[in-house]
């Protein structure tokens, strides 16, 4: 049973290594897209201070801003206060989607934390039926084209998800401080602003 079971099932596991390779290629272009995006929110962070400084003075007095004052040009922070706020309940509804919108940032990077080492175990494991395969038969060129493509999906795939482990740890943080931030904000917003 198993002599027969077993060409069958190497023969379905051959077919699945151009997939996952495609799949893989896929996430590391889809973690370069992220990294240039991380890197655009980076300098544009870096250039608009307003309204971190905003945040800083607000902390240091007990003075109250207009929303029409609030200078934000980047991030969260231009998401919510970048309308005019007509009532209160509509910025708490903005800071809730500004949350949602964050989250929901983040949970793109971890899909590429999750996939990127999965599928280059994936392309590990393939290659190397055929490969054991050609070991036996000493068919040596093919032994080592096969190692190579098993090693290497391996690589590419650890290097997704650190990638996009870090980009993530980076944009949380960013994020977090954002929304908090925010959140100072609104509550020494002027009534009736």
């Amino acid at each position: 049973m198993m002599d027969v079971l077993s060409p069958l099932l190497l023969r379905v596991s051959n077919t699945m290594l151009v997939p996952v390779v495609t799949l893989l290629f896929g996430l590391l272009g889809m973690c370069l897209v992220f990294a240039g995006g991380l890197a655009a929110e980076a300098v544009e962070r870096r250039r608009n201070r307003s309204f971190r400084k905003l945040v800083e003075r607000l902390c240091v007095s007990e003075n109250r801003v207009r929303a029409g004052e609030v200078p934000a040009r980047t991030g969260l922070p231009r998401y919510v206060f970048g309308f005019p706020v007509e009532a209160p309940h509509a910025a708490e509804k903005r800071m809730d989607d500004a949350q949602l919108l964050s989250e929901r940032l983040l949970a793109r990077l971890g899909f590429g934390i999750r996939l990127g080492p999965v599928l280059g175990l994936a392309g590990t494991l393939i290659p190397l039926g055929p490969a054991l395969v050609s070991l036996s038969t000493g068919d040596i060129a093919t032994l080592s084209s096969r190692l190579v493509v098993a090693f290497t999906t391996t690589v590419v795939g650890l290097l997704v998800g650190g990638t996009c482990h870090a980009m993530h740890t980076v944009r949380k943080s960013w994020y977090q401080q954002d929304l908090n931030d925010i959140e100072f904000v609104l509550s020494r917003l002027e009534k009736g602003a």
